[in-house]
């Protein structure tokens, strides 16, 4: 797809005054096709196409149908959101396909929610949920974001509880983990992100669990051969060699897809959203109170400075006198590591030089010194 493509797509669609018509934008539409950019655009160049069809759609701009200006510049908003965060567009360009693919296109037994059968939920039928159009606002309407996607997490818990089998499983541990699953909810819009009573039963902790989802599901049902055809036992365990990399591969894949869908939900969360503001005003709450604290420190310190008086023994003349004074008395003997002041000897250098800055050797100093101008 390249730009004559993108292009295309608008140009057939042009209203009196030049402007692509709002029928030309769906979901299904591909995103760089919304943004009117190549597939292999930099980030530079996906800023620049998101603010000029921004501009063009924005409600503000198109007064004379406020309500499908709104519904195309939230689409167009998606679309860069996606495309900008490198491992949401990662993700994007590995599924296009299947998010592009309509939802008259999955089987399913769960009317309009896109469940597949026999093995429930698959990394395609998930693929719908990618989008903002699988939802009609942040709200608890029955097909707004929080009903949409407590009903979708509350289904695939039902699934993983099912594809369960404890005669199999020798890890404790993954029915504590699977009871839990079932228990707790996506919540509601006024669900606390944090919740201080109930901690386990907190939507970060919901959010957590699911971003390190495993799932239980056997993947028979990808088997490429069935055992009982084979001749021999060799082309048998040549079966199972096959069987077992098949199921593998869909297990990867159905695991990739589910721990993605949470990530791409938790963005989109405003209640994580909200959380994340709160955490980033506390941050900065707490980095002005450590900056004052500095500040007040470093004011006190200085004023300590300015009030600071030398004691008299400190002057450095007569300090310096007193010292020569004492030289000439320590030189008449031979004694190398000595202080005649305080009639201690030392074994080394460092201990000697040690002794000599201590408050003790010059208090004894300004005594002795004391003594010699008394004389």
């Amino acid at each position: 797809m390249g730009a004559a493509q993108s292009s295309t797509f608008g140009s057939a669609h042009r209203d009196d005054k030049g402007k692509e018509s709002a029928s030309a934008y769906t979901m299904k539409t591909c995103y760089y096709e919304l943004l009117g950019v190549e597939r292999t655009a930099t980030d530079a160049e996906l800023k620049k196409a998101y603010r000029k069809q921004a501009l063009v759609w924005h409600p503000d701009k198109n007064y004379d149908n406020i309500e499908e200006a709104t519904r195309i510049f939230a689409l167009i908003q998606h679309a860069y959101e996606v495309l900008s965060d490198p491992h949401e567009r990662a993700w994007y360009d590995g599924h296009r396909d299947e998010i592009l693919r309509e939802d008259s296109d999955y089987a399913g037994d769960a009317g309009d929610r896109g469940y597949s059968t026999v093995s429930g939920h698959t990394p395609d039928s998930l693929m719908r949920f990618f989008s903002p159009d699988c939802y009609a606002g942040f709200n608890d309407d029955g097909k707004g974001f929080y009903t949409v996607y407590r009903e979708l997490f509350a289904q695939l818990a039902k699934e993983e509880t099912e594809a369960h089998n404890p005669d199999l499983d020798e890890d404790d541990s993954a029915a504590a983990r699977l009871d839990w699953l079932s228990s707790c909810s996506f919540g509601n819009s006024h669900s606390p992100f944090v919740d201080e009573e109930r901690p386990e039963r907190s939507i970060k902790v919901f959010y957590n669990e699911w971003s390190n989802f495993s799932t239980r599901k056997s993947f028979r049902w990808l088997d490429k051969w069935r055992l009982s055809d084979a001749p021999n036992r060799f082309v048998k365990r040549h079966m199972e060699k096959e069987n077992k990399k098949s199921r593998e591969t869909g297990r990867r894949a159905y695991n990739d897809a589910v721990r993605n869908l949470v990530a791409f939900v938790r963005k989109r969360d405003p209640r994580y959203k909200q959380f994340q503001q709160e955490q980033e005003a506390l941050r900065k709450e707490r980095e002005e109170a450590h900056k004052a604290r500095l500040a007040a420190e470093r004011a006190e310190r200085l004023q300590r400075l300015e009030e600071y008086e030398a004691p008299a023994w400190a002057n450095t003349e007569e300090h310096d006198a007193v010292l020569d004074v004492l030289d000439d008395v320590w030189e008449e003997e031979e004694v190398q590591w000595e202080c005649q002041a305080c009639n201690k000897r030392f074994k080394n250098e460092r201990q000697w030089k040690h002794h000599e800055s201590s408050k003790k050797h010059r208090e004894m100093v300004e005594i002795l010194r004391q003594e010699l101008l008394a004389e």
